[in-house]
């Protein structure tokens, strides 16, 4: 009888511990860069479908502006980022010292450069003496230099004119510019219904110079002390984000909706961009593409965005 009440006794306590950690699951607090940023885009998606406890995270989703954002990232008031870039966030921190990781990537890099439907620009070479509008402390702007070179632009005959990424849509519209450098969501709510504008290529000369598909762009970054006192919610986070990802993609009407809600961004322009390709969602850890992160380096480094490549030990390996 004894061992009888002992092994019910076990076992009751077993189920309630089951459940109290079932129910009990890991709050984390990760901020964002505001809408429109790519880097808001899936939190939606992961309260609304419960995608962050059905891994044992209870993430809290926080919207800061881009300056605080990065400001409190680099300090260390923040130790983890969903809004984290390969080189904004983790490759010029570390080359200033400051021990970051890129722990996986999220979305790929896309950019255009949209010019109005009757401007003479068909290539990006043609944007030789031209004004172009573009928002030049960011990475994708950066990036776009080294691609634009790629496609024999002399990036020193452009009338470069700086304005706050938020800003570059207005001026498109108000035709102030010849020419405007844009990324999503930006271009999709610019060119949704209607016809006024042309996208120019400079994508697709990576593929050519580098053979590679990838470009490893905007994910989660976390400071090197938060990834040692946290190694167990890394492959849980990761998951988070990968079932969000599969989730969009097989269901862009529903995520469209549900981003749309929380963005402010009308519904159909989200899920024109989800079905369009252009939103490049891309899910791998950072070490996985070892060799398109370091092409990436390089393009950096080759327009003067760093003054040299960093060590692999930025990008997170979950294998070690």
């Amino acid at each position: 009888m004894k061992k009888r009440i002992s092994l019910v006794g076990g076992l009751c306590l077993a189920i309630l511990t089951s459940v109290t950690a079932w129910s009990e699951p890991t709050k984390l607090t990760i901020p964002t860069l505001p809408v429109p940023s790519l880097g808001a885009f899936l939190g939606p998606v992961i309260k609304s479908e419960g995608f962050d406890k059905a891994n044992g995270l209870d993430i809290t989703f926080k919207q800061k502006p881009t300056a605080t954002y990065r400001t409190d990232f680099a300090a260390g008031t923040d130790k983890i980022g969903g809004s984290g870039t390969l080189l904004a966030d983790v490759a010029l921190l570390k080359s200033k010292g400051i021990d970051v990781v890129y722990l996986f990537n999220v979305f790929d890099f896309w950019a255009t450069v949209v010019v109005p439907k009757d401007s003479d620009v068909k290539t990006v070479a043609d944007l030789k003496g031209k004004t172009v509008a573009a928002s030049l402390p960011t990475a994708n702007y950066s990036m776009f230099r080294y691609l634009a070179k790629l496609g024999g632009l002399d990036l020193a005959s452009v009338h470069f004119r700086n304005s706050d990424s938020s800003g570059l849509v207005p001026i498109a519209r108000a035709h102030r510019a010849d020419a405007v450098q844009l990324w999503e969501p930006a271009f999709s709510i610019l060119t949704h219904g209607n016809d006024d504008f042309r996208s120019i290529d400079v994508m697709s000369k990576w593929k050519d110079v580098t053979g590679l598909v990838e470009i490893p762009y905007l994910g989660i970054s976390a400071h090197r002390s938060w990834v040692k006192e946290n190694r167990p919610l890394i492959p849980k986070l990761y998951n988070v984000y990968k079932a969000a990802g599969e989730f969009v993609e097989k269901n862009p009407a529903r995520a469209a909706d549900i981003i749309g809600k929380a963005t402010t961004i009308k519904p159909d322009v989200v899920k024109e961009l989800i079905t369009s390709g252009r939103l490049r969602l891309n899910l791998y850890w950072a070490a996985e593409k070892r060799k398109a992160s370091d092409e990436v380096f390089k393009a950096a480094v080759d327009v003067g965005y760093l003054k040299k490549k960093p060590d692999e030990s930025v990008l997170y390996d979950p294998g070690k």
